[in-house]
């Protein structure tokens, strides 16, 4: 067992005395407020972002060059580097570059641990509510694997319950397609859930492709994926059936089509050789 890990509630309290987990981070008072170039700050390794919206960055940067900075930033002192490492602040460090800021208020914290950084840089962003989910995911895992923490350790420090840690921790497991249709918003934490409980990573990927094509909501997904678990793969789009309809009418004959996993079977209806004759003789 990890000896550092017990002390995490002791950290958390040392550096927020007298205050709830959940509250800001940057309504921390601290005697070495000050302010520093913005040369000196380097990053945080455990910052769980990964994904900085352009656009929020630059409304943030207009944002600072009218009104300033008006949270400061948190850091620490790495000796070995010989520079400060930043430990919450880093899309308001990013839009004072933007805004061309030469220096940027800060909080050092002495005497701070990775374990730490990291539980407070996944808290800032969390509370914020700045990370998509699979950067939330990754961000409990840096917990765990770092710092061998359990998913009621996790759920305790965040104020979550276990099954939500569990499920967030899930979407992991999912093939890259669903996680990158999850991190671009293409689906909800909803549809991953229901996605996750599927065992094989082709049927997963087939209802994903199904419910962005038939822009499917998570009620809908659910029934699809409930009546029978592999209904959603044999769904055909409507893109299809319409080319389909088109070319039955074109024949003058009934056309089927149905799909069976990730085969097309398409089915022709005749009612006489005649109608077969005349159908092959037009192919050639």
């Amino acid at each position: 067992m990890n000896n550092n890990k017990s002390s995490l509630g002791r950290g958390l309290s040392s550096l927020i005395p007298n205050k709830t987990i959940l509250q800001n981070i940057d309504s921390v008072k601290d005697t070495n407020q000050t302010t520093l170039s913005i040369d000196l700050i380097g990053a945080n390794p455990f910052q769980p972002r990964s994904i900085f919206d352009e656009d929020d960055l630059l409304n943030l940067s207009n944002s600072i060059k009218e009104k300033g900075i008006l949270q400061p930033l948190m850091v620490s002192v790495d000796e070995q580097k010989g520079e400060y490492q930043l430990i919450a602040g880093e899309r308001r460090l990013r839009a004072a570059k933007l805004a061309g800021l030469l220096e940027v208020p800060v909080i050092i914290k002495n005497k701070i641990s990775n374990q730490e950084k990291a539980e407070l840089a996944l808290i800032e962003n969390i509370q914020r509510q700045d990370l998509n989910p699979i950067e939330k995911a990754k961000g409990f895992k840096d917990l765990q694997e770092k710092f061998n923490f359990t998913q009621e350790e996790i759920a305790k420090q965040l104020n979550l319950s276990r099954s939500s840690v569990a499920n967030i921790l899930r979407y992991l497991s999912l093939p890259p397609s669903v996680q990158l249709a999850l991190t671009n918003g293409q689906i909800t934490e909803g549809h991953a859930k229901i996605i996750a409980g599927i065992d094989n990573p082709l049927d997963q990927e087939a209802v994903l492709e199904n419910i962005v094509k038939n822009a499917l909501n998570v009620r809908q997904t659910e029934k699809v994926v409930k009546k029978e678990p592999n209904s959603s793969l044999n769904i055909i789009s409507s893109d299809i059936k319409s080319l389909v309809n088109n070319f039955s009418q074109k024949l003058n004959n009934k056309v089927e089509i149905r799909k069976k996993g990730k085969r097309y079977i398409m089915t022709l209806n005749f009612f006489s050789e005649e109608e077969i004759k005349k159908f092959t003789d037009s192919l050639q």
